[in-house]
């Protein structure tokens, strides 16, 4: 295991940003960092990652800031000595850093003060274990076995003290039960209402129900044995997912994909962004009541899936890109007859759907006004993608942090300012044009040349990387700790789900029980990748 030599109190200016992610690095003492996130904040950046790095001797805490408007990334580092490592909480400069300090603390077992309500956030509260230390190796036989068996039998006692059967003070109120079961939660996940008649009184989220430790498993295997990971992200929009690593790896090998690979991948991204957006809008009134648009959204998004499955076998768990282009070339003639084809009648579409969902009486009830969203409020939280720009904010990956072809691309970024659950349907209703209109861009001019390049590096040089795509549902970051070696010392998968619901507790408050559907259901949550 590696041990820490940084020194405290440096700043550097990274002579490479575009290779690395981030255009500024700064070690900073333990009791220096609230501090300097306050300065931070005052300059505008908002808190975008937060997570640790075990070394033999200490612990390291990272954290990404960046801001709104440019692709101005902050790297800062504590370094806490072992073994009674705590950190400083920053959740009330902050609140982002609320559910990333409870995955720390998770994780690794660090302690965050002060913080309200530390407790676990991913797996069940009782059990000792910690699995992304690099102690833990979660072998079926020994300590490490009892322990997991322990996750399993969970130690009533304890449990009974933490989730107390009758809370206290709240004689005029109850808890209700959203999930972990519930088909409007688009996942298994648990959202504990305190009511008083029909009326909200406060929210949590409880989440960790499918958990599978992606991160774990990405420093126990290549690099290139990691690619499956990431289809199983957001089974949804898995194209990006795999977008955002291929990028981060080439970028810090130092090479990049040919043309055609990189027109290739930017078309696949933006045709499943569409059928991601048809599937939230199909499951999203459909937990509203509307049952006859499903089969209309459906309809579209099988002859997206044909598309895809044409160029890559597959329909749903995408694993189609490869370090330095794509696994094979796609059928050019066949896919552009049925683009051809899909790009009128799915505009014709749209128009169809913004009248009959959008005049819907009964539809704008149900979400105009409902669930409003501040500006403030979602930067504070880290919110992204469609419900981020649904408030007001102009951030969109592919034009903020520019990469692959995009920057060629004619494409406008959607957004409203109401900051409601009807202003994020139309966010999406408008990306949906906005891909369709990129896709007509480029799909008759794809590129002659390869699609994959001769040699690629087998090890990431020694370093730290940050990378992140404009998915479906928003920013997917990746960050990278190399020690050269053929797997990651450290992969921080920070989701855009896991960052958008983390802001949920403030929205669901002094609302109706109905408006909690509504209101989660329109942030289009996919709750496998805020789980990982």
């Amino acid at each position: 295991m590696l041990s820490v030599t940084l020194p405290p109190d440096t700043l550097r200016a990274d002579k490479d940003a575009a290779r690395h992610g981030y255009a500024c690095e700064a070690v900073t003492r333990r009791d220096g960092l609230r501090e300097l996130c306050a300065r931070l904040k005052d300059q505008g950046y908002f808190l975008e990652c937060l997570t640790a790095l075990d070394f033999s001797d200490a612990f390291e805490l990272v954290y990404v800031f960046s801001r709104t408007e440019s692709a101005s990334r902050f790297l800062t580092k504590v370094v806490l000595p072992k073994p009674d490592a705590s950190g400083p909480g920053v959740g009330d400069i902050f609140p982002a850093a609320r559910w990333y300090e409870r995955e720390v603390y998770d994780f690794f077992g660090i302690r965050f003060d002060p913080h309200p309500n530390l407790k676990r956030l991913i797996l069940p509260e009782t059990p000792r274990i910690h699995p992304l230390l690099k102690s833990f190796k979660g072998s079926a036989v020994g300590a490490d076995a009892e322990e997991v068996l322990s996750a399993i039998h969970e130690d009533r006692a304890a449990f009974d003290l933490l989730n107390p059967r009758t809370p206290k003070n709240d004689a005029d109120s109850y808890e209700l039960n959203l999930g972990p079961q519930h088909p409007a939660t688009h996942g298994v996940m648990r959202i504990i209402a305190r009511i008083t008649g029909e009326r909200v009184l406060s929210t949590e989220c409880t989440i960790g129900y499918g958990h599978r430790n992606h991160e774990k498993m990405a420093e126990i295997q290549d690099y290139r044995a990691f690619w499956p990971n990431l289809g199983r992200l957001d089974y949804v929009g898995a194209m990006a997912y795999n977008f955002t690593y291929a990028e981060l790896i080439e970028r810090a090998m130092g090479i990049e994909a040919p043309a055609r690979a990189q027109t290739i991948r930017v078309l696949l991204t933006e045709l499943n962004r569409i059928a991601s957006h048809l599937l939230w809008l199909a499951t999203f009134l459909l937990d509203l009541g509307a049952f006859t648009p499903y089969f209309y959204c459906f309809d579209d998004r099988e002859k997206i899936l044909d598309i895809t499955e044409l160029c890559t076998g597959e329909r749903l768990t995408y694993n189609f890109f490869r370090f330095g282009g794509v696994a094979h070339d796609i059928p050019e003639k066949r896919i552009q007859n049925m683009i051809s084809d899909f790009i009128p009648a799915f505009r014709q579409k749209l128009k169809d759907y913004r009248t009959l969902i959008g005049k819907n009486i009964i539809f704008r009830k149900r979400t105009q006004g409902i669930g409003v969203l501040s500006k403030e409020t979602a930067l504070a939280y880290g919110v992204t993608g469609p419900s981020l720009r649904a408030s007001g904010v102009c951030r969109d990956d592919r034009r903020v942090t520019p990469y692959s072809i995009y920057p060629r691309l004619d494409f406008e970024i959607p957004v409203r300012s109401e900051g409601d659950s009807y202003a994020r349907y139309l966010v999406r209703m408008d990306e949906m044009a906005q891909s369709l209109r990129i896709v007509e861009q480029i799909y008759r001019n794809l590129p002659p040349g390869e699609i994959l390049l001769p040699k690629v590096p087998k090890t990431v040089p020694r370093g730290e990387y940050y990378f992140s795509t404009e998915s479906a549902r928003g920013s997917f970051g990746i960050y990278l700790a190399s020690d050269g070696s053929p797997t990651p010392y450290r992969l921080k998968l920070r989701t855009p789900s896991f960052s958008n619901i983390s802001a949920f507790s403030e929205l669901g408050r002094e609302c109706f029980i109905a408006d909690l559907i509504s209101i989660f259901g329109s942030f289009d949550a996919i709750v496998s990748e805020i789980d990982r």
